[in-house]
């Protein structure tokens, strides 16, 4: 990947949480490289760190959380070299957005959708109060919601949970960013409404040339938007490659164990992948590859060298001693 293609880059970052029980590690050396105009889909299983690369993208942690180590480079510039208030005022909303899995604890209860959307554009918009109707209709209208000068007037509890992220997708294109990061925001829905959810975003993609940080553990919304993968386990990146290269070839174990642990309509429960053991907790990791225990290729190495993310092409990189 050129330079020049990315958008934004995450080297080295190391996040630790402090609770009573000892400190959770819960990022070790994530790397990530997004491409300026595409979707990036981030998988693993729940707990592998997911979120909190794309909280701390944004750099919003809770207060028991430490950026011990690493660069956030957002179009060159170090994010965590900012303060507060420069994060605030020229990074959040304008330049880098988020949404979130669950659109009911984002929308405020006690004010209809067009005091909200209101908000956002006074803050991000160099517009004339009057005008204001007229972007969020058309931010509305975006992400294909019906009889939006209707809808502008109702609150989030008349909502249908497809709707309500729909109006968080609106909010954050009101407000203008070069980079959505978009934390599992199917989760909350059902089967339907997520089909309805991944069409719009797909047609979004098609329109707006969106750079976009997808956040899942759905491999099949995965295949329908993103162009590129990065699969994480226990706090690292073990693989990243194009999304067609991956399901095709995937090269680290657990990728490949991932992609095939999944129920299909030619598959039946005998034909999946099982992978023994649990999710190790990060207060006490295991040493070299966090992998090796529930790793059916492991050698002794696994057990006792951190594993080196090295490219197998200039698309394909991986972190594995068996590859």
């Amino acid at each position: 990947m050129g330079v020049t293609d990315e958008l934004l880059k995450v080297d080295g970052l190391v996040v630790s949480f402090a609770t009573e029980e000892g400190e959770v590690e819960a990022l070790d050396g994530v790397d990530l490289a997004i491409r300026e105009g595409s979707f990036h889909g981030l998988i693993g299983e729940t707990g592998c760190g997911k979120s909190v690369t794309g909280r701390s993208i944004i750099r919003l942690l809770d207060n028991n959380a430490m950026i011990k180590a690493g660069k956030i480079l957002y179009k060159g510039e170090d994010l965590l070299k900012l303060s507060e208030r420069q994060m605030e005022r020229r990074i959040r909303g304008n330049e880098i957005a988020m949404i979130f899995q669950d659109p009911s604890s984002s929308l405020d209860p006690v004010f209809n959708i067009r005091s909200q959307m209101a908000e956002v554009v006074r803050m991000y918009h160099n517009a004339r109060r009057e005008s204001y109707d007229a972007i969020i209709a058309e931010a509305l209208r975006s992400v294909r919601l019906p009889d939006v000068e209707s809808l502008m007037h109702k609150y989030p509890h008349q909502l249908s949970g497809g709707m309500k992220q729909r109006v968080m997708i609106a909010m954050m294109l009101a407000c203008n960013p070069h980079l959505l990061i978009a934390d599992e925001p199917t989760t909350a829905l059902d089967v339907s409404i997520q089909a309805q959810f991944i069409k719009v975003l797909r047609e979004l993609k098609e329109e707006l040339q969106m750079t976009v940080v997808y956040i899942t553990h759905d491999l099949a919304v995965i295949s329908e938007l993103c162009d590129h993968v990065s699969v994480m386990y226990a706090g690292r990146i073990v693989e990243t490659s194009a999304m067609r290269e991956l399901f095709k070839n995937p090269v680290h174990p657990y990728a490949h164990k991932l992609l095939n642990s999944v129920l299909g309509v030619q598959t039946n429960l005998d034909d999946l992948a099982e992978i023994p053991g649990t999710v190790p907790r990060l207060i006490n990791p295991p040493k070299g590859c966090r992998f090796h225990p529930r790793c059916d290729q492991a050698t002794e190495i696994c057990g006792r060298e951190r594993p080196p993310f090295v490219a197998l092409d200039d698309d394909h990189h991986v972190a594995c001693h068996t590859r």
